[in-house]
């Protein structure tokens, strides 16, 4: 029992330790560190916060072009969102209300996205093999030059 002291405070000593590392962890590690998976889960929701959206959908772009979104929502486009011709709708309006004329996509590898001929489309969806139906050169606006996007037909 002569040592008994000894192994005594060396006990209490790596007890203390061991509670020293147990309260500084407590305060360095976030609470969902490891809550599904070896990752701080709560991070994704403030990177998603810490972001500004460049992309808002069709509802938003209706605050001020509502007629045409109600021609839209009744056309062949509908499930179309207006960003994919138009761009993203923070490159159009700024945050102090200013606007600039939106960059539209006017190439034809654009509108070949979806009406591009592929075997597994249904048949009653307009395809076409670029090549055969326009006669002139596949420039920028060509399938605009016969078609308008906002009023589809065939």
């Amino acid at each position: 029992m002569e040592h008994a002291r000894h192994v005594f405070r060396a006990a209490l000593v790596v007890l203390v330790l061991l509670a020293g590392v147990g309260i500084t962890r407590g305060f360095l590690v976030p609470p969902t560190y490891g809550l599904h998976g070896p990752y701080r889960w709560a991070n994704v929701a403030e990177q998603m916060n810490a972001r500004t959206p460049a992309h808002r959908g069709p509802a938003a772009c209706g605050t001020c072009h509502e007629d045409e979104l109600r021609r839209r929502a009744a056309g062949a486009h509908r499930a179309v969102s207006c960003e994919i011709c138009h761009g993203p709708l923070l490159a159009h309006v700024a945050a102090d209300g200013r606007t600039t004329a939106p960059a539209v996509d006017r190439s034809p590898a654009l509108c070949a996205r979806c009406h591009r001929k592929v075997l597994g489309r249904p048949a009653a969806f307009p395809q076409v093999v670029l090549e055969e139906h326009v006669s002139g050169p596949l420039d920028a606006g060509a399938c605009l030059a016969c078609h308008d996007p906002h009023a589809p037909t065939p």
